[in-house]
């Protein structure tokens, strides 16, 4: 028995879900397409709330905005979304879980959010939050003083008797930016979710070591890996969560060293793309910023993350541009 539904040559026959355009269509506003709504060229993506059909013939597709586009596939493809090329760092869409224990407990040498809250509370910040040999023996002393096994590192029972609380000892490591780009927006929106995500640190202080909620300061990498996971990037091993525990302060080097990111020409920089910085005088990397286009950066640089100049007096030997989407 042939099926009671007549279809259209090469039409899909159920929902696709993501369409990538294989060539410049037209959008309308009513399924029988008489309408004009607009074009969109090719290679885009859309996503696709159902097949709309009219006496048993499939005559459109149906976009989440209430638009409507041919079923053609001739003219429109089946696709999972945007992503980047195997190579390089894959786009997520959904929540990034950075590797790494929430709720570790805070030793020498360690820095970050939970290092200055207890460096304050020690008596011992004087700028820089690193767990120094002074903040180890304020520790001790306090545990003491609270009938606390004195170690001189600071678990969740201290941090409690310190007058903090149970929430904020996991909140503080466990946060990652919620992703801001779906698989049917392309490059450029993961590109704006990534800096939109870096403005809302704008103004907080720098603090080495840190990568956590806007409520407080990052550190140059920190920043760049809180923008990563909001236009769905997972750097791993690179975390956020480790990224307090020592020498993780240096993630810019990490992230430079990587092969997953697609190195290209200072020239050739776009809206989106890391910048990487030398220490003046070596070939070491120590800073990383986020380019925004027409030279201008946004960057944690003490005393606090800002929109700078490419190049200032502070910072301004490049190594080089790595390139996130492509």
């Amino acid at each position: 028995m042939m099926s009671q539904i007549q279809l259209s040559a090469n039409s899909f026959t159920t929902n696709p879900n993501i369409v990538k355009t294989k060539r410049s269509i037209r959008l309308y506003h009513d399924a029988a397409r008489t309408k004009p709504a607009g074009t969109i060229k090719q290679n885009h993506w859309l996503k696709i709330n159902h097949v709309v059909k009219k006496d048993g013939q499939i005559v459109a597709l149906e976009t989440n905005h209430q638009q409507y586009l041919t079923a053609n596939q001739a003219f429109v493809v089946k696709s999972r979304g945007y992503q980047n090329p195997k190579r390089y760092y894959q786009v997520h869409y959904q929540q990034i879980k950075p590797e790494g224990q929430v709720g570790y407990t805070v030793k020498r040498g360690f820095e970050g959010i939970k290092t200055w809250y207890i460096m304050r509370k020690m008596g011992t910040f004087a700028g820089y939050d690193k767990y120094n040999q002074a903040t180890y023996q304020a520790v001790k002393r306090f545990q003491r003083q609270h009938h606390l096994r004195a170690t001189g590192n600071v678990n969740l029972m201290t941090w409690l008797k310190m007058g903090f609380t149970k929430h904020s000892w996991t909140s503080i490591d466990s946060y990652v930016a919620p992703l801001k780009a779906t698989a049917w927006q392309g490059r450029q929106a993961h590109i704006e979710a990534m800096i939109h995500q870096a403005y809302r640190y704008l103004g907080n202080p720098y603090l080495v070591g840190s990568s956590s909620s806007p409520r407080y300061g990052t550190d140059c990498s920190g920043l760049v890996m809180q923008a990563l996971y909001a236009g769905g990037i997972d750097p791993a091993p690179i975390s956020a969560i480790h990224h307090a525990f020592p020498g993780n302060e240096w993630n810019s080097r990490n992230l430079w060293a990587s092969k997953k990111l697609m190195h290209v020409a200072y020239r050739h920089r776009q809206r989106g793309d890391l910048v990487f910085y030398y220490q003046p005088g070596t070939h070491v990397i120590w800073h990383v910023a986020i380019y925004l286009g027409h030279n201008r950066v946004i960057e944690s640089w003490p005393p606090k993350i800002m929109v700078q100049p490419i190049r200032n007096s502070q910072r301004s030997d490049i190594a080089g541009i790595a390139r996130v989407f492509h």
